[in-house]
């Protein structure tokens, strides 16, 4: 295994560590009988973080960078696998979409923000099978960079200043409202890179003549 494949291999593992110290400490007391982390590392007014959020900050924000660190050593050295192209977009859907759940069911974020985000990845991928059946390569356009930059960022940003950390405020207040507007863009570009791709690769996605010719060569 490879150096690229070793900085995947680190972001996978990171994600069940992240996703334990996240469930440790709960928005609301949502698990009957089991009691909650609440270790304040940092307490000011109304605002205050917990050690279990700021470590798994701190760890989502690594795995993170390792999506960049991965890809750009497998292109300068020339590591490129089989396995780093496959598991690379599995770790960073896992990533992301393991965090998207949590905050949803704490109320971090809305539940129709992960529903639309999850969902985009599920048609992205969709998309991307169709493609390679018929030889295709799907590649990566700057709105689809710009958007998971986004989600890395606003994700990021949720775990040092989400609801969990204010004292008395709603799900719909200003405050909560303004820390996840990264999470709008997020979605707003989620859309929209979605659409771009189908645009881009309608030709082959929606072209009759590769089906015929399957069902000719399955005579």
């Amino acid at each position: 295994m490879n150096l690229a494949n070793k900085i995947t291999l680190i972001r996978i593992l990171l994600i069940p560590l992240i996703v334990i110290l996240l469930l440790l400490t709960p928005v609301e007391p949502i698990y009957s009988g089991v009691p909650a982390l609440k270790l304040t590392v940092i307490s000011i007014g109304n605002y205050n973080l917990t050690l279990t959020y700021l470590i798994a900050g701190i760890l989502f924000i690594i795995a993170s960078l390792t999506d960049m660190l991965d890809g750009y050593v497998a292109r300068k050295y020339n590591m490129v696998t089989n396995f780093g192209k496959f598991f690379d977009s599995i770790a960073d859907k896992l990533l992301t979409n393991a965090i998207l759940i949590i905050f949803a069911c704490f109320k971090i974020i809305p539940i129709w923000m992960c529903v639309i985000l999850i969902c985009r990845d599920f048609i992205i991928d969709v998309v991307r099978q169709v493609l390679a059946n018929s030889a295709v390569v799907m590649a990566a356009n700057q709105m689809g960079r710009i958007r998971a930059t986004a989600e890395m960022l606003g994700l990021s940003i949720l775990f040092f200043l989400g609801i969990q950390c204010w004292e008395g405020m709603g799900e719909y207040g200003w405050v909560n409202q303004v820390v996840i507007i990264p999470m709008y863009l997020t979605t707003i570009l989620s859309i929209i890179s979605a659409f771009i791709y189908i645009k881009a690769n309608k030709k082959v996605l929606f072209d009759s003549s590769t089906e015929k010719k399957d069902e000719e060569k399955s005579k």
